[in-house]
């Protein structure tokens, strides 16, 4: 059995498996903040560029998805930093960068969704809802919560 000293304690090969590799931890956090990045680029581009509800004769134009959209984009937040601070760093490194490239991802099909999908029209005087703008962030909050859970709850990469 391999041993090393830490100090006056012998720890053996099964303690030392349990410990993190160093930077292990520097390295989840620039994980978590790439991913917490990534959704608020995507909220603030759909913000910007997404169509506006445009109603009445008078043509009252309203920024819906500026409005609503924060609101999705809290919960995924902290859907995402609850994934980032349940599991222990002993996932690799990999792990985490698959992660945040599934949250960017989803959260670029949310913004691309709400800019591009064509609006629905209805009534005379031509009212136009951004329906994508408005249901792209509620089912990028599912997706982020099915995500989170996932690698919330997935074993450990050590046997303990």
């Amino acid at each position: 059995m391999a041993t090393t000293t830490v100090g006056n304690e012998v720890l053996g090969v099964e303690a030392m498996k349990g410990s993190p590799q160093p930077g292990a931890e520097a390295s989840r956090y620039r994980f978590a903040a790439m991913a917490v990045g990534a959704i608020w680029g995507a909220l603030a581009a759909a913000s910007i560029w997404s169509p506006d509800l445009i109603s009445g004769t008078d043509r009252t134009y309203v920024p819906i998805a500026a409005f609503t959209d924060w609101f999705y984009a809290v919960i995924a937040t902290g859907l995402v930093l609850l994934a980032f601070s349940r599991r222990t760093p002993d996932l690799p490194r990999s792990s985490w960068a698959a992660f945040t490239l599934l949250i960017a991802g989803i959260w670029l099909v949310v913004a691309i969704t709400s800019i591009w999908t064509p609006d629905l029209i209805s009534g005379t005087d031509a009212t136009r809802v951004p329906i994508a703008a408005l249901v792209g962030p509620i089912a990028g909050v599912l997706a982020t919560a099915f995500a989170s859970v996932f690698v919330a709850g997935s074993p450990s990469g050590t046997a303990t």
